[in-house]
């Protein structure tokens, strides 16, 4: 798999939401002789199913107590999800489904029942329901596909909506009173994602992000979990909720759905794909249900509370979740302490990405909020960073990368402080050619203040024999060195400030050429083949080495930096000297090669 979907991850997340309905014909809710139970099913073939039965769903509504929903089947959906993957079409009912409003999400995977043979068998799990909520029709993925995931699943193409027959859209039609045109399509509903740690406008970040990828997820604020065990977790049962946690700590990010089984020591959930990436790794983990929120905007969802950690998740297939429950997944740690140097306050956060293409997002997020919280406020000002990224790549082997730097921003300085470190890690971990992890990062100071201190390049100055002057190009041989004057103009202070460099021309020089003079906070690129792309089209690919390589050379944004290209050679020469604030701006003079 692809390791570039990073941070557009959210981060890649591809969670399909499910919804609950019901039938007032079938069994009142709480009526069935059906119980939560940990035991494996009995699985009733989908050929078992048919038009008008009637049976029960669990689901929980409230607490960690399943209620009962009653049932009845309007029909079958042949190859709606893909090549021989059927969905049933059926309709629910019971006082749950009345004051939900019908559909909510976070039902996924509830198992349904019926009657077969002197025992309640399951026959599938809610995984669809009507775009837009507020009805009580939802599609059922068969138990045998769920059974399935036992043995590991297969990957097949799915579509992400299910166009309806008319003659079936005529019997749903006649059954719920709306209209054929409404009941046209099926498709996988939205489902909660509980986000601990995050503020409004991180959970606004949050919700944008989600919203641009087009990600059927609604985003809540909710509760922080941990990967360890509790000494006597509860026993997982079949209608209890199911939290799959992409990452724990300061920072807890979980989708939220239900148990559809547990057999021999396993748990199959949702009914439908999370990431759908396969193999997987996630932590499980038990959820309390606080209430069904009913939204007009995005339709009923369930609010829940991430409980103790029960397992680890090893399959997102097409037809659901499924995993070991017992020890928790080891994960990549993401640490950091920031300062308030105003305030003198001091906090120190810890989040830990367990779905490893989440840690760009993760480590972005934990940051950023571990700012604000500390600060307390949104606005300028200036940063110093400390951090560390550590990872492992082909044949284990291991490799770190170290910085220092520093930020000014105008406008919101947690945002500026975090950005570099969140892409640094997604372009490190997606890199394509080798097996690469990030297995930690750590950020042992982040020290904020709320002046906002800079230099800007406001001229390049060419020495002359006599004087420093302004020049376009600039003329020298072989072997000579071209001295430069920088003047920077500070944007907390009055006046102005000259900072001298030189550079000198290799006694080789044979091709004209330029000096490039820029503030590392200007994003100064180390790699000449950015510049000069047709004369590195010879070479060999990029290796992790050079990329690595690429990002230890990368200038603090507190240095200024000067730079002589020729062509035909790349970079020969380059000085950095470092100042008391970021420096920003930059400035180009052409050189001449005089014979």
């Amino acid at each position: 798999m692809s390791r570039m979907r990073g941070a557009r991850a959210i981060v890649g997340i591809l969670a399909l939401v499910t919804a609950v309905a019901a039938w007032s014909a079938a069994p009142a809710a709480g009526t069935s002789s059906v119980v939560p139970t940990s035991d494996c099913p009995s699985i009733l073939p989908l050929d078992g199913v048919r038009e008008g039965m009637s049976g029960t769903a669990l689901s929980v509504v409230s607490g960690r107590a399943p209620s009962t929903l009653g049932v009845e089947v309007l029909g079958i959906l042949r190859d709606a999800v893909g090549p021989d993957r059927d969905i049933i079409i059926a309709n629910l009912s019971g006082p749950v489904v009345d004051e939900a409003g019908g559909l909510w999400a976070g039902a996924s995977g509830s198992p349904v029942y019926f009657r077969s043979g002197g025992e309640d068998k399951l026959a599938g799990a809610i995984a669809y329901g009507l775009a837009g909520g507020g009805s009580t029709l939802a599609g059922l993925t068969p138990a045998e596909d769920m059974d399935d995931l036992l043995d590991g699943g297969t990957d097949l193409a799915a579509a992400t909506s299910v166009k309806v027959p008319r003659a079936l859209a005529a019997r749903m039609a006649e059954e719920t009173g709306l209209s054929i045109t409404q009941l046209g399509t099926m498709t996988r509903l939205r489902t909660p994602l509980s986000a601990s740690g995050l503020t409004d406008r991180g959970l606004r970040r949050m919700q944008a992000a989600i919203d641009r990828q087009g990600l059927p997820f609604i985003a809540y604020m909710g509760s922080s979990a941990s990967t360890i065990p509790v000494p006597t977790p509860a026993a997982l049962r079949a209608g209890d909720s199911f939290a799959a946690a992409m990452s724990v700590g300061d920072i807890t990010v979980a989708g939220i759905g239900t148990t559809t089984f547990v057999c021999d020591g396993q748990a199959v959930a949702f009914g439908h794909p999370f990431n759908w990436t396969g193999e997987t790794t996630m932590s499980i983990h038990a959820a309390d249900t606080i209430t069904i929120v009913e939204d007009p905007i995005f339709g009923s969802y369930k609010l829940a509370n991430i409980g103790e950690s029960l397992g680890t998740l090893t399959q997102d297939r097409l037809a659901g979740i499924a995993g070991v429950l017992g020890g928790a997944p080891a994960g990549s740690p993401i640490t950091s302490t920031v300062t308030d140097l105003d305030s003198d306050r001091t906090r120190t956060g810890r989040s830990e990405a367990i779905f490893p293409d989440f840690l760009p997002f993760l480590a972005f997020s934990h940051l950023f909020q571990n700012v604000d919280v500390t600060i307390d406020r949104i606005g300028p000002g200036s940063s110093s960073i400390q951090y560390t990224i550590r990872g492992t790549r082909d044949r284990g082997r291991t490799w770190q990368l170290t910085r220092s730097t520093r930020y000014a921003s105008p406008f919101d300085i947690s945002f500026d402080s975090v950005l570099e470190l969140a892409i640094t890690a997604e372009v490190l971990q997606g890199f394509e050619d080798e097996d690469i992890e990030v297995t930690s990062i750590d950020v042992p100071k982040l020290n904020v203040t709320k002046a906002f201190e800079r230099y800007d390049l406001r001229r390049l100055l060419v020495w002359n024999g006599s004087k420093y002057v302004q020049r376009d190009f600039v003329k020298a041989g072989a072997g000579e060195r071209v001295r430069l004057r920088a003047v920077l103009k500070p944007v907390h202070r009055p006046g102005t400030k000259n900072v001298d460099l030189s550079l000198r021309i290799p006694e080789n020089a044979r091709r004209n050429g330029f000096i490039e003079v820029a503030g590392g906070g200007a994003g100064v690129f180390e790699d000449p083949c950015f510049l000069f792309p047709e004369e590195c089209a010879g070479e060999t690919q990029m290796t992790f080495d050079k990329l690595l390589g690429t990002f230890q050379k990368q200038p603090p944004g507190d240095a200024l930096v000067a730079r002589l290209f020729l062509r035909g050679s790349g970079q020969r020469d380059r000085s950095v000297t470092r100042q008391d604030s970021v420096v920003a701006g930059g400035a180009v003079i052409g050189l001449l090669l005089e014979k």
